[in-house]
């Protein structure tokens, strides 16, 4: 298969199958319950994270075929880039199973993890599908930046420029953009650690703001990455498409994001996961991403910490862990707000979970993303404190820690904790939580110790 794969891709966007949308997402709606039911693909409320190889190889299957069956849908051309078997399976067996991210001593090397892993997680953190302020994003991320346990750097997304609302596609966003990524690569010098690998700048819109942010003097460098996405579900378009052609040409990592729809076209908790393996593969094919973002949100509470989130997280983990060398890292969505117990022991779940079902970690958006600033170093912390803690674990004694983490939010599920945002939790001078925040991380981080996860002392063993 040519390494440049995307004249292809354009060839087969311009000449394959034309399709409305709203007739491919029928056929999609239509198809993932038969294949639930062709595979046998079960959901147990009480068992978030199976120890079932079978169901997991199962769920690969199914999501297979639905890509093979429903290809990738161009919306530039309303036209499906259909794909064999053969070309779908090599290059999948190409996908990096390890790679470099960032440079010199701040290096870390990623590696693909299996299932019951004993390789450290890599760490992402950053404002996680959050909006931020002009005023708090450089200190947000610093805050996480300056972390020790953190690896990686989101620079997040500012929707104004000098006070004036960002419009896509004109100059501000060019401006803004650029000044974000100088705001993320100026957090990396503040914290020491200027090499350090910076996963994205999430505020263009278009192409053209995308690719504005590669400067390796000031701005993102080809060690760093940036997001490619795709729509939902199995949806892709030139502007999208253009992105990867750059970012290729400058040899950066591609960064594949992804979001179905729990409630969505895939329905419930198997649908979504066959959906999610579908779209993996759609990030392979189409995009070449060095790591993809395996990041499904329910569609009325913008979370993947309740118990179908949790338990796609694990069982498509393991699907893709056991079957591919991809490699993936989750985005933890939570329903609290930060600056309450809920929202940590939400993280808690999600990082057992995801961790010990071959995910790295990818960071956290508290309250589904919904609020400005609601973003701090000191949850990331913890994310990476439970994720090497979780290292080597079995399935089954993940399940429990995941049920009695559980057990301590759900409830409060459906009406959240709205919880405060950065500059409530943070102090500036010095840059560190204040004591309402720094009380409330360490009175569940000795709870979590009282289950029998000594996330105290445990994460020190990680050899990283």
């Amino acid at each position: 298969m040519n390494s440049n794969w995307l004249p292809e891709i354009v060839k087969r966007s311009e000449s394959g199958p034309f399709m409305k949308e709203a007739d491919f997402d029928m056929a999609i709606a239509k198809r993932v319950p038969e294949l639930i039911q062709e595979f046998g693909l079960t959901y147990d409320p009480n068992v978030l994270v199976p120890s079932d190889d079978d169901l997991a190889n199962r769920v690969f299957q199914a999501g297979l075929e639905l890509f093979l069956e429903m290809g990738a849908y161009n919306m530039s051309t309303q036209r499906r880039a259909l794909f064999t078997r053969d070309e779908v399976e090599e290059a999948v067996a190409l996908a990096p199973k390890d790679f470099t991210l960032g440079e010199g001593k701040d290096a870390v090397l990623m590696r693909h993890r299996g299932v019951e892993s004993n390789i450290p997680c890599v760490i992402h953190s950053g404002p996680t599908g959050t909006p931020c302020s002009e005023q708090f994003h450089p200190f947000i991320l610093e805050s996480c930046a300056q972390e020790p346990l953190v690896d990686c750097l989101g620079g997040g997304s500012i929707s104004t420029y000098m006070g004036e609302k960002i419009i896509p596609g004109t100059p501000l966003e060019i401006l803004g953009v650029q000044r974000d990524a100088a705001v993320a690569r100026e957090a990396t010098r503040k914290a020491g650690r200027p090499g350090m690998h910076i996963n994205d700048v999430a505020s263009p819109l278009t192409c053209a703001g995308k690719i504005s942010t590669i400067n390796p003097e000031w701005g993102l460098r080809p060690t760093d990455g940036l997001l490619v996405s795709q729509m939902v579900e199995l949806k892709t378009d030139y502007d999208q498409l253009s992105r990867a052609a750059r970012m290729k040409t400058v040899g950066m990592h591609i960064v594949d994001l992804m979001t179905p729809l729990v409630g969505g076209l895939g329905g419930g908790p198997q649908g979504t996961a066959i959906v999610t393996i579908a779209c993996h593969l759609l990030g392979v094919m189409c995009y070449s991403a060095s790591y993809h973002i395996y990041g499904h949100m329910h569609l009325l509470e913008s979370t993947d910490t309740d118990r179908m989130g949790l338990w796609i997280y694990s069982v498509g983990g393991q699907a893709l862990a056991m079957n591919t060398p991809i490699q993936m890292i989750n985005a933890i969505y939570t329903q609290a707000g930060l600056g309450t117990e809920e929202v940590l022991w939400e993280i808690a779940a999600a990082s057992v979970a995801s961790t010990v079902c071959g995910i790295h970690q990818g960071g956290v958006g508290a309250t589904g993303g919904s609020k400005e600033d609601h973003t701090s170093g000191l949850e990331n912390r913890f994310n990476a404190q439970v994720s090497h803690s979780s290292l080597g674990m079995s399935r089954d004694e993940a399940n429990g820690f995941v049920m009695e983490f559980l057990s301590h939010y759900e409830e409060s599920h459906k009406n959240p904790p709205p919880g405060k945002s950065f500059s409530k939790i943070y102090k500036l001078d010095p840059l560190e939580p204040t004591e309402e925040w720094q009380d409330i991380y360490n009175k569940v981080s000795e709870a979590i110790v009282a289950t029998g996860l000594d996330i105290r002392n445990k994460w020190k063993k990680a050899q990283r």
